[in-house]
């Protein structure tokens, strides 16, 4: 089957979040430096970590709504401060800052750019709010490879929701037989681009698929190239 266009999933996929709370949280601690009493970038990571869960929040560490609350009621309550910033002007800084603080999966510039370069159509395909997904892009610098950027907060709907896959597959004009679909999630992203008639590939090292292990499965970027 031809391959005409290669779609994406954005956490662990292009960006590595990880590495990106890394950075975020060194952030932080720099710009609130001088309203910390104590509490260095490895105290945040921490805590972030802890809330966040690789994108993949449990509900159990949800005080608030959203991710950005969540994280900002913690950082209040667990880091000691001289004066202590107020809860909404700690998450408008996740909000205005995590995105820029995107670090991107080792290979992803290079490997978009030769799709690019090709002539392949390129899309992401992202569970969360938009707004977030387009700053995480402007972060790492891509979102200028992609036809199109299709996310959960745009729709409606979420991955592993066959729709959302079609819906990007009918915006990029390409039918879902010839479209390749990469990601870190064995359900939501693999077994959703495989429902929607999408060639799915595994980018391992994030999720664990128990027994079910996806058949088509890479390491790095770079090996999607074989299924071209």
């Amino acid at each position: 089957m031809t391959i005409r266009a290669v779609l994406f999933d954005l956490d662990n996929t292009l960006t590595h979040r990880d590495q990106s709370i890394a950075a975020y949280s060194q952030h932080l601690a720099d710009h609130y430096q001088h309203q910390l009493q104590q509490g260095d970038s490895n105290q945040i990571q921490s805590i972030i970590r802890r809330i966040d869960h690789g994108g993949y929040p449990k509900k159990e560490y949800l005080t608030h709504p959203s991710i950005a609350a969540s994280v900002a009621y913690a950082l209040q309550q667990e880091l000691r401060w001289h004066s202590l910033p107020n809860l909404d002007e700690l998450s408008q800084f996740w909000f205005q800052q995590f995105g820029l603080s995107a670090v991107a999966m080792p290979g992803a510039k290079k490997l978009l750019t030769e799709l690019k370069q090709h002539g392949y159509k390129l899309a992401v395909i992202s569970n969360g709010g938009h707004a977030t997904r387009l700053s995480i892009l402007q972060g790492l610098g891509f979102g200028h490879y992609f036809d199109a950027i299709v996310s959960s907060g745009l729709l409606g709907m979420s991955k592993p929701n066959p729709e959302i896959f079609l819906h990007t597959s009918r915006q990029l004009g390409v039918s879902a037989q010839h479209c390749l679909y990469v990601g870190d999630h064995p359900i939501n992203d693999i077994q959703g681009a495989t429902a929607a008639g999408m060639t799915a590939i595994w980018l391992e090292g994030f999720h664990d698929a128990g027994e079910h292990r996806p058949i088509n499965r890479i390491q790095n970027l770079a090996e999607i190239k074989q299924f071209l």
